[in-house]
């Protein structure tokens, strides 16, 4: 998750350059309100006009490649991001690195897709939003730090891009795993999925590996055992009602599968848990 670690608004005259960073560990992302930045990264020059917004990459080398030639203004924000990032020329589907259980969690992509450079539709209004930001951030409570954070959200999901593959990949995943939850109990297949959403198996496999990181089988299985091990804390059902209410037609398979994913056996997993 992107964190707000801090920011300003600064204005530069003619003949003035950008600070010479070569090791700054956070994101910079500028808001330029009035001028032009001319700002180079790792030796590829770049010029910002303004309403247009730019970012700059941790650890690397930041620096003017020419001085500045006309009064420029922006806001600047350095933030965090804890886990994997790449920069490329397309939208590229990251996978998050801690396991969210599937009952739980019906977000279709974990990636947010930022331009490296791009016109503001509404820059002032951003600049309200930053303005919110600066001010929050200076609160000392936790309320303060958590409204700050939710604000920046807000900036980022405002300017974020989405691919037209992605998104239709997206909304096809969005509906296999809304098809998978609401049919779990019942048999499941390739072929039942590719009749009743008109595409391949290999197309709706793909749109949850690259949405949600694993495949429909993995996913249904994944949500059935979280099924059974809510009706093992919560029911007084027996091992085979269970095997059963969660789509198993066999509970020596259905005990099998459990104990692949928990670690336990049904029986143990009650008594253990409960």
């Amino acid at each position: 998750m992107p964190t707000f670690i801090e920011g300003n608004f600064v204005t530069f005259q003619p003949g003035d350059t950008h600070p010479n960073r070569y090791n700054l560990q956070y994101f910079i992302i500028m808001f330029v309100t009035k001028g032009v930045l001319y700002i180079a990264e790792d030796g590829v020059n770049y010029t910002v006009f303004e309403d247009e917004i730019f970012i700059l990459q941790p650890n690397h080398h930041h620096y003017s490649w020419k001085k500045f030639d006309t009064e420029t203004s922006y806001y600047w924000i350095h933030f965090y991001v804890s886990g994997t990032y790449i920069q490329a020329k397309k939208p590229v589907v990251m996978h998050a690195e801690v396991e969210v259980p599937t009952l739980h969690y019906s977000t279709p992509t974990m990636t947010i897709h930022l331009p490296k450079q791009s016109k503001s539709k509404d820059l002032p209004r951003l600049s309200d939003s930053i303005k919110t930001i600066f001010n929050e951030s200076s609160d000392t409570d936790v309320i303060g730090f958590w409204r700050t954070q939710q604000v920046f959200i807000d900036i980022l999901q405002e300017i974020q891009i989405h691919a037209l593959d992605e998104s239709k990949i997206v909304e096809l995943s969005v509906k296999v795993q809304a098809f998978l939850r609401d049919n779990y109990n019942k048999k499941i297949n390739n072929k039942l999925l590719a009749s009743v959403f008109h595409f391949h198996p290999n197309y709706i496999g793909r749109s949850l590996k690259q949405t949600i990181g694993i495949s429909p089988n993995e996913f249904l299985v994944r949500y059935r055992m979280e099924e059974a091990q809510k009706q093992l804390l919560n029911t007084s059902a027996s091992i085979t009602e269970i095997a059963e209410n969660v789509g198993f037609q066999n509970v020596y398979y259905f005990s099998t599968a459990f104990k692949q994913f928990s670690g336990l056996s049904p029986k143990k997993y009650r008594m253990d848990k409960k």
